[in-house]
């Protein structure tokens, strides 16, 4: 077979998959496309929008509260109502009326201000602020999840693209290398064994091939999948590896400490832990208030000892409530509190352990891709070089078929190790920048 009808299989099997016309996509298109559409981001933002409404002053209990209306505990009435009245007094007088109407409006709002609550209020006030930021720093690591699964897809594409390059390169090779055995069997200096062991291993070629087809879709539809888009999607890559990030260990080991948005985040989270035993302490403290209120009353009657009651004026006064003994429940929840305290520390003490060792592996499997890299582009060239060589000798009767498939075969597997530490180089990159908080601005 030529190669005319490889290229002819690749095509057919290329159009066997759905497809549309399809778009080129660069990583930072990928990117914006992942934050703007990932579902998981969405939600997340939602929280911190959340935490971020409760960080309020008012929510915090340091603003007063005014009300109007019998379930707010002022005063808002008004009633009319229309009695038959039959009233004896003393002076001998006797009223004895039918449907007498009467009508009585009452305004009275109330302020209650907290002046003093054992300082609860700035405690609560310092703990919504902090689970804001949590709140932020959350949306921020799914953030840099998401960011890393995404350049890690698209560069998987990328790499299941340069492995499917490799064997179209290595198929138009194996098809060489059986037109040489045919037409050498032809002249006589071949065998049929030489030919038959040809076309096998090119089968066999063209059968890795199709393999790979498939995973460049199957690639394509998990990128598609971070990209909160129809798995049918079809689309062009254009970006290739680069490896950019350079930093140095010593450099990483304190910008960690100080970016890595997991250890921020369990920091706060032990900040919030402080902050709720000084809450529950602050039951030990009396509690002062501001009260205040104004009144404004009328009553009219139609008949009756009283024709008009008006009443118009204001209140005002502190209030104290302390609360002395509640079956010793506050030193519960205080040892309750101080417990989940000590838990938040050994958790922020667990997240730096596994960042620091996170850390030391990342930068060695990066150096250790970077190296295998600049080694494997060496030996590409040697791997190639040898092949040509071994392939022209087998043209001239020099080597065996035997021989020169040893030479295709370590050929595409440089190709292959190539492609590999090109990526595996990338993925170290990137999760270094994961880990040091440089993946997301």
């Amino acid at each position: 077979m030529n190669k005319v009808n490889s290229l002819l299989i690749v095509a057919f099997l290329a159009f066997s998959f759905p497809t549309e016309a399809q778009e080129t996509l660069s990583l930072q298109q990928a990117l914006e496309l992942g934050l703007k559409n990932n579902y998981s981001i969405q939600l997340t933002k939602n929280i911190g929008a959340i935490a971020q409404n409760d960080n309020s002053l008012g929510n915090a209990g340091m603003l007063p509260l005014v009300s109007i209306g019998a379930a707010g505990g002022g005063i808002a009435s008004a009633s009319v109502s229309s009695n038959n009245i039959h009233q004896q007094y003393a002076s001998g007088l006797e009223v004895d009326k039918q449907a007498v109407s009467s009508n009585t409006v009452a305004v009275g709002p109330q302020l209650y201000w907290t002046l003093f609550d054992g300082f609860k209020m700035f405690a609560t006030h310092e703990k919504l602020k902090t689970l804001q930021d949590m709140g932020e720093l959350n949306v921020k690591i799914m953030l840099e999840t998401t960011v890393s699964k995404i350049i890690v897809a698209y560069f998987d594409v990328f790499r299941q693209k340069q492995l499917l390059t490799a064997l179209n390169e290595a198929i138009s090779i194996y098809q060489e290398r059986l037109v040489i055995a045919e037409m050498k069997n032809k002249i006589g200096s071949g065998t049929d064994a030489e030919v038959l062991q040809a076309k096998v291993d090119l089968n066999e070629q063209k059968s890795a091939l199709m393999r790979q087809v498939v995973q460049i879709s199957n690639a394509k539809t998990a990128l598609n999948l971070l990209l909160s888009r129809d798995s049918y999607t079809e689309f062009e890559i254009t970006d290739s590896i680069r490896i950019t990030y350079n930093p140095k260990f010593e450099d990483l080991k304190s910008s960690v400490l100080q970016k890595n948005n997991s250890l921020a985040f369990a920091q706060k989270n032990v900040t919030t832990s402080n902050l709720a035993i000084k809450e529950i302490e602050s039951q030990r403290f009396p509690i002062v208030g501001l009260n205040a209120g104004y009144y404004y009353g009328r009553s009219e009657n139609a008949a009756g000892f009283v024709l008009l009651n008006q009443n118009l004026g204001y209140t005002a006064g502190i209030g104290i409530s302390w609360n002395l003994f509640n079956g010793f429940n506050v030193n519960r929840q205080v040892k309750d509190a101080r417990l989940n305290s000590m838990n938040s520390e050994l958790q922020y003490k667990d997240v730096r352990n596994q960042v620091e060792s996170g850390l030391v592996t990342a930068y060695r499997n990066f150096q250790n891709s970077v190296e295998l890299l600049k080694l494997e582009e060496d030996n590409i060239i040697l791997a190639k070089k040898n092949m040509e060589i071994n392939l022209e000798r087998f043209r001239l009767g020099y080597v065996t078929s035997l021989q020169l498939k040893d030479a295709q075969k370590s050929f595409l597997d440089a190709e292959s190790r190539l492609v590999a530490a090109r990526y595996d180089a990338k993925v170290s990159e990137t999760e270094l920048m994961r880990l040091n908080g440089a993946l997301v601005n």
